[in-house]
């Protein structure tokens, strides 16, 4: 299969450094072009922290409902607007804190611009100005502070307790993550992988949490992602689930047709839509 999802993007002038693909029958990886040996993966970054969340969730260390503010206490010592008592896990993890701003975006600001580099203290500087559960805006910031909170309950970098429990047994290794002035992991974005390995998370979400006969989340947790859309979103009538990122990137599944895949690139949305659409038609 990987072959001629080769020659199309060949034929359709498409800039994707690497895809991969895994079936029953095994894994394929294509670089397309020379590139580095790891990109960034942009917003894909943000459905690791989502199952570094479900892991907790699973193993009782954290609720759905639980309030951020809470989980983060220690760390708020400035003012903020009350309204953020209200931010659960849950608006989190669906965009629905009632920001309606991007606030941090490290893909697309100067970040040494930032009014301030302490992030706890800049996001929250800009209250919600919706009450949360009733307003849905896709930012950078939920993630960031989803982040702040694995390194609460478990006691080091997000990005540390992601290797551990995922990457590792995932097979993923060499991973790069960002991080922001105070060296928390930013969450959002900022992680540097192959299409090879990416395409085993979304591997893992096929197959309702269960890698290679071992069980890294529950299936409870790979439900309510898809229900609730956790960064976990249907792509189209086709089937297919998955999370994409800007310029070009995409992890996704199929149950229906037996197949996982990714890639990554550097193109625009319309571009990664013909390859989304080729996968569709196979």
């Amino acid at each position: 299969m990987l072959e001629k999802a080769a020659e199309f993007i060949k034929t359709s002038h498409l800039n994707i450094y690497d895809i991969a693909v895994i079936t029953d029958k095994g894994a394929e990886h294509i670089c397309c072009q020379p590139c580095n040996a790891r990109n960034a993966i942009y917003s894909v970054t943000k459905l690791f922290i989502v199952t570094m969340i479900g892991i907790l969730y699973d193993r009782g260390q954290l609720r759905l409902d639980d309030r951020i503010t809470d989980l983060l206490s220690g760390g708020l010592d400035f003012e903020y607007d009350p309204l953020w008592n209200q931010v659960t896990v849950r608006h989190a993890l669906t965009h629905t804190m009632g920001i309606d701003y991007g606030v941090i975006d490290i893909d697309r600001d100067d970040a040494a611009k930032y009014a301030s580099q302490n992030y706890l203290k800049y996001i929250f500087s800009y209250p919600p100005v919706k009450i949360p559960g009733q307003y849905r805006k896709y930012t950078d910031v939920p993630h960031y502070l989803l982040s702040l909170a694995i390194e609460k309950i478990i006691g080091k970098r997000a990005d540390e307790a992601i290797t551990e429990q995922i990457l590792n047994p995932l097979g993923i290794a060499g991973s790069a993550w960002a991080r922001c002035p105070q060296n928390h992991t930013i969450g959002s974005s900022g992680a540097y992988m192959t299409a090879r390995d990416i395409v085993k998370l979304a591997w893992l979400y096929q197959n309702y949490g269960v890698w290679a006969g071992t069980r890294i989340i529950s299936e409870d947790w790979v439900r309510l992602a898809e229900t609730e859309q956790y960064d976990l979103y249907p792509l189209g009538p086709s089937g297919f689930w998955g999370k994409s990122g800007i310029y070009g990137q995409m992890m996704m599944f199929s149950r229906a047709k037996g197949l996982s895949a990714a890639w990554l690139g550097h193109e625009p949305d319309s571009g990664n839509a013909k390859l989304l659409s080729w996968f569709q038609a196979q």
